[in-house]
């Protein structure tokens, strides 16, 4: 985005320029750290896009690492290509002594317009630490990017709310799609109308009784309607699914999964869809959160993948890619073709050794990356130009189920090297056993060949078993 906006840790290991942080990406990297036009971490967690007048405006909430209050606000960015995004700023900011205070929580903000009165109205999940109130909450403002007036924060007909999500049909009408809370009597999944303002809701349309899921998001294609849901893990990934109907009011499809199962949808929970093209052709994108653990939510990544909807049988399934980009005008996707690096090729030292893997590229794997074993991907061709290099491994902790109280490692740690200079620690997510992954790194090479690339488990650790890496072109457009 400019995504220099898609940046790794790279950058402290290269000494990146505001200049080189500035220049325009040529790709959307799924779990990538995401810079803004001005070089900053983009931190809209748990948010929402809106398109008004060609520009693209993108909700959410804010988590730095120097942010130490539970609500520190809602940020917004505007992008005209959903690739270069520029901070507009803090569009609700706390209000010390109400429901939206710096002690409180507010999260999964949603923006909506409202024709009649020419209002922009900002939803939110509005809750205290303990997640004991389970209400909504409203803010408006003339403007799209606030800042936002907060108005207040209720239960929805009375009723517990948890968890948060915003839908606007064809016709204009608003919905709001929530879990009724973790109670007995509860667990229940809503479809409310809102009220001819957009500032409460009026009627229930449709209840999915005894689900128990969340962070909900819906789309239409002009045939059918899709609403996305997770199971109720915590910060651990689990397998999203969906439903489908010709009409809100049901009947609705059973629910599938939307990605391969064992990912945990790619290690991310379902935030919201995006729609794009504007001729007769469209293209869905699923736009999902890769939570850190709740000391580091900063370090959260976005995981965004084209998906593919079948109306006939209403089915929404989303694949892997490391890199691709997109063509707002016509929603066309275009994925590059990097160059591959086999890991059993590689040079090892230590405990680190070749195994069988039946679902490896070329069926075999690099594991026993522990204590001092590294392995060494030598020959590799580079541009001297920052360059995206996804690294495809195995880490098979990720044994729990959808379910609660499931236990799990939820990553692995690693460290690469380039061309034998200072490591540089990865994150390494887990999957089932079997499931090949992919980790993108911002990576500077020598022009030429002769560059390498060294791994090894962190401080000593367990890395992840290594199956190849895969080199890709310049990550900037110029």
């Amino acid at each position: 985005m400019r995504l220099p906006s898609l940046f790794f840790a790279g950058c402290l290991l290269f000494g990146c320029t505001t200049a080189t942080l500035t220049r325009k990406n040529r790709y959307i990297a799924p779990g990538a750290t995401w810079y803004d036009t001005d070089g900053n971490i983009i931190s809209a967690h748990a948010g929402g896009v809106v398109k008004t007048n060609g520009t693209w405006y993108w909700f959410g909430q804010n988590a730095r690492l120097e942010d130490k209050d539970l609500f520190s606000g809602i940020n917004v960015y505007s992008s005209s290509d959903l690739l270069n995004w520029k901070n507009e700023g803090r569009a609700l900011s706390p209000v010390p002594g109400t429901d939206i205070g710096p002690e409180r929580v507010v999260e999964r903000p949603k923006v909506v317009f409202n024709e009649p009165t020419q209002t922009w109205v900002l939803w939110f999940h509005a809750d205290n630490s303990t997640y004991g109130l389970l209400r909504q909450g409203v803010a408006t403002s003339p403007n799209i990017t606030g800042p936002y007036t907060f108005k207040e924060t209720f239960q929805p007909l009375g009723n517990p709310s948890q968890d948060f999500g915003l839908f606007q049909d064809v016709d204009g009408a608003g919905y709001a799609l929530y879990s009724n809370g973790d109670a007995d009597a509860d667990h229940d999944n809503l479809i409310t109308r809102l009220n001819s303002n957009f500032t409460n809701v009026e009627k229930v349309i449709y209840t999915f009784f005894d689900f128990d899921l969340e962070a909900p998001t819906m789309l239409y294609t002009g045939k059918r309607y899709y609403i996305l849901m997770s199971h109720k893990t915590g910060y651990r990934p689990n397998n999203v699914v969906v439903f489908s109907a010709e009409k809100l009011s049901g009947p609705w499809s059973v629910q599938s999964y939307i990605a391969t199962l064992g990912t945990r949808t790619w290690n991310s929970q379902s935030t919201f869809t995006l729609t794009v093209g504007e001729g007769r052709e469209r293209t869905y994108i699923y736009c999902g959160d890769e939570w850190a653990t709740g000391n580091t939510l900063y370090d959260s990544r976005y995981v965004w993948l084209p998906a593919d909807v079948d109306d006939q049988t209403g089915s929404f399934r989303v694949a892997w890619r490391d890199l691709y980009s997109i063509d707002v005008k016509t929603g066309r996707i275009t994925s590059p073709k990097g160059r591959d690096y086999e890991a059993e090729d590689a040079e090892l030292t230590g405990p680190a050794y070749i195994t069988l893997c039946p679902t490896c590229s070329g069926g075999k794997v690099i594991t026993g990356i522990q204590g001092n074993a590294t392995v060494t991907i030598r020959n590799i061709i580079g541009t001297g130009e920052p360059q995206w290099v996804s690294v495809y491994y195995h880490n098979p902790d990720g044994l729990w189920g959808d379910n609660r109280g499931g236990v799990s490692v939820l990553s692995r740690t690693a460290t690469y090297s380039v061309n034998g200079g200072t490591p540089v620690s990865i994150i390494q997510r887990s999957g089932s056993a079997g499931i090949i992954l992919s980790q993108p790194l911002n990576v500077t090479f020598n022009a030429g060949g002769g560059n390498s690339l060294t791994f090894a488990g962190f401080d000593g650790g367990v890395a992840a078993d290594l199956d190849k890496i895969v080199v890709y072109s310049n990550i900037y457009e110029d």
